[in-house]
Formats: structure tokens, C-alpha cells, sequence
């Protein structure tokens, strides 16, 4: 998937509230802290994004893997075959979004805004399925630019990149109609100045492991699915830094002692109308009927030790980040208007702010995705798409164009 282009400023418009007080903000005096890693906003292909990030109970393949470990065992219901395999590839980047991550800097403030704000993501997988066991493997690797203050130049960006591999192994459990899954993630997590010379080194890296469960509940020749899944805290190792042989003056900053990742816990359900029950297996290539389906998850993440936002440290401040517990409510609809050929997504969802004094925000999401060709690729039936969405928010503003399969 990619993600293009500008909007206007319609997100002032839906949002209920954005950040009530100006940041807090502490100057850096010894590497006694932690940078929190934490993202908020609907990230994923076209369909997550339109519906307002509430994909827990529709996840299945690759894809799926991200948001839910259970679903590498979660069949299409086109799937009858003793065996499948699954594939992904998406990219994704940010349009202009003044305060992408919710931390109330402006260059008002003292922040260091960019006039592209957002983030890149990219992310694929390969999965395979036998009978009732699967597995699958996906990368993830996220960045983001943040202005700051260096040693040898006043002003330029840090590129942040977190790199994420995950292997899941699931398995479908016919007795209870259910799909249940666990997962390894190792993620890292690496910032350096955003150039592209030879001695342009990194500042630090840093990796940590973690780890996943979950569970999708299908009963058959029903119209709804539940799922819940929760995701180990990750805590990074100690801070490599092979250009600074001193960590508390690395090109003028204070480096960290460690990087942090909240643990989550996850709940949601989906319900679709249609004129045939969902969990059954119905063959065939695609299930083309007029359909509404609708879902809702619930996420909730924990608090986070010691831990500071990334921007405040790319100005050699700090912001308190992960002090209490966070909670964002999401939902969203999708709606099958012509079968085959043209579907609606719309929803809305809350992003909390992880950071102290900053209040969260509501998104408002869209979304439209058109069939536009049919062809045989690899011995299966194939149909090509066109997807459009946007996400909406105070002071946060992503559209969207994708190219891909439709499914």
C-alpha cells in the first residue's frame, strides 16, 4: 500500500478535542531514562485504516499477523483446499500532519516541527498452512523524521527506524471453533542523522525480544467473530553506539539507557449482515454478495518505567511518556455495495496521548475500494483494485491510494 498526498485542513473539523496544555518539558542531564516506542494511530493495509483500526477479530493471513497472532489460521471462507499459502507486501507513507504522534510540540513550544510530518511504514510477510497448523513470518520496519539540534549543525532531522520480525505459529482447534496463535518478535530500533554520506553513522541501536498470544473465536454458520489478544512489554538491551565512545556526549546528546515498548492487551468483535451466515466454508474464488459488516476493539496499554518521548529527545529534552495506562475504543463498518466490484468503509476511533498534560484526540476515517480488472495469475483467479482512505484528526491528516488484490 501506498499512502499519498495532501488534504486540507478538514481534521480540525472532527476532532472533539486535541491538546489541552502546553507540553512538559525537562532538559537531559544524565542517561538515566528510557525512550518509549509506542504508535496509536490506525496503521495497515487500506481495509484497517478505512474502518478505524478495529481489525482484531477480522484478521487472518500474513497481514493479519500484525494485529493478531491467531490469524495465519484463520481461513478465507473461499478456502477449502488441505493446504494454502499467503503473501504481503505494503507500503505506506505519511502526508502532512503537524503533531503526528500526539505530544502537543509546536515550533510555538519549543518542538521542532517538520512541514512533512508522519511516518513511512513497510511491511511483508510469507505464511503457509497445513490442515489446521500454520506459520508465518513478517517484517515490519518503521520511520519517522524528527528535527534536532546536533552538535555540528543547529537544525537537522534524526531519521528514527524500528525494524520488527515476528514468527507465528497458529493452529485452528475445529472442537471449539476457534483459532488460537502465539508469537517471537524481536524488534530494533536505530537513530541517526536523516543523510545519506559515508560518515553518516548512527547515533545508537538498540534491540529487544517479545512476545504475543491470541485467539479468534469462528462458530460456525454464525455472523460473528471475537478475538483478544495481548503482546509482552518490550525492553531494549543495553545502548550500542560503536561512533560515541561516550555515551553522555554523543554529538551533543545524552543517549538513553534503554528503549521501551508498553505491553497491550486487545479485545474486539465483528458481526456481518448478509444473505448467507459468514462462518462457512462456501468455495469458489470470490464470495460476491451484498454485505455490511461491522467491528469494534478495545486496546489497552500499559504504563511504561522511566520512559520519554523521541521528538522532545531530538531537542535534548524530555517529556514524560507511558506514566498511567492508556485506552482507545475503535470501530468501523465496511459496506459490499455493488458485489464485486465496489465496497465503502467508514470509522472512527480515540487516540489517547501517552504523554503528560496532552489530552488525546478522536479520528474520523474513510475509505472507498473499486474492482477495475480480472485475470489468471499462477493458476487462481484474480482481481485487481484501486483503494482510496483518509484519517482524520486535530492536527493529523493521512490519505491514502493503494494498488492490490482484491479480496
Amino acid at each position: 500500500m501506498v499512502r499519498i498526498g495532501r488534504i486540507l485542513p478538514l481534521a480540525a473539523c472532527l476532532a472533539a478535542s486535541a491538546a489541552s496544555a502546553d507540553p512538559q518539558l525537562s532538559p537531559i542531564t544524565d542517561r538515566d531514562y528510557a525512550i518509549e516506542l509506542y504508535d496509536s494511530t490506525a496503521l495497515g493495509n487500506t481495509a484497517v485504516v478505512g474502518m478505524g483500526g478495529a481489525a482484531l477479530a477480522l484478521a487472518s493471513g500474513t497481514s493479519g499477523t500484525l494485529n493478531n497472532p491467531a490469524a495465519p489460521a484463520v481461513r478465507s471462507t473461499t478456502d477449502t483446499d488441505s493446504w494454502s499459502w499467503d503473501y504481503h507486501i505494503d507500503y505506506l507513507i505519511g502526508s502532512l500532519s503537524s503533531d503526528y504522534d500526539n505530544n502537543g510540540l509546536t515550533t510555538q513550544n519549543g518542538g521542532l516541527k517538520r512541514d512533512d510530518g508522519g511516518t513511512s511504514v513497510v511491511t511483508g510477510g510469507v505464511g503457509i498452512r497445513y490442515h489446521d497448523w500454520a506459520i508465518a513470518m513478517t517484517a515490519t520496519e518503521q520511520f519517522a523524521l524528527v528535527d534536532a539540534m546536533v552538535a555540528t549543525q543547529s537544525n537537522v532531522s534524526l531519521r528514527a527506524s524500528a525494524l520488527r520480525f515476528q514468527l507465528a505459529l497458529a493452529k485452528w482447534v475445529p472442537q471449539l471453533d476457534t483459532a488460537i496463535g502465539v508469537s517471537v518478535t524481536n524488534a530494533q530500533f536505530e537513530l541517526k542523522p536523516n543523510c545519506t554520506t559515508a560518515g553518516c553513522q548512527s547515533l545508537f541501536t538498540i534491540s529487544g525480544p517479545g512476545f504475543e498470544a491470541g485467539a479468534t473465536w469462528i462458530p460456525r454458520r454464525e455472523s460473528l467473530r471475537v478475538a483478544a489478544a495481548v503482546s509482552s512489554a518490550i525492553a531494549g538491551g543495553s545502548v550500542v553506539a560503536s561512533s560515541c565512545p561516550d555515551l553522555a556526549n554523543c554529538d551533543g546528546f545524552i543517549l538513553p539507557s534503554t528503549v521501551v515498548s508498553p505491553w497491550r492487551i486487545a479485545g474486539g468483535g465483528a458481526y456481518r449482515w448478509a444473505e448467507t451466515a459468514w462462518n462457512q466454508q462456501v468455495g469458489g474464488w470470490f464470495r460476491d454478495e451484498p454485505s455490511l459488516t461491522l467491528a469494534a476493539d478495545l486496546v489497552v496499554a500499559g504504563p511504561s518505567e522511566n520512559a520519554f518521548g523521541l521528538e522532545a529527545f531530538g531537542t535534548k529534552q524530555l517529556q514524560r511518556a507511558g506514566l498511567h495506562a492508556t485506552y482507545s475504543v475503535r470501530a468501523g463498518a465496511e459496506y459490499e455495495w455493488v458485489p464485486g466490484r465496489f465496497r465503502v468503509r467508514a470509522g472512527s476511533y480515540w487516540e489517547p496521548s501517552r504523554f503528560e498534560g496532552i489530552s488525546g484526540r478522536i479520528h474520523g476515517t474513510f475509505g472507498v475500494e473499486v474492482r477495475v480488472l480480472q485475470f489468471w495469475l499462477w493458476g487462481s483467479l484474480r482481481r485487481g483494485r484501486i483503494s482510496l482512505t483518509a484519517d482524520l484528526a486535530s492536527q493529523y491528516r493521512n490519505i491514502g491510494l493503494s494498488i492490490g488484490f482484491w479480496h
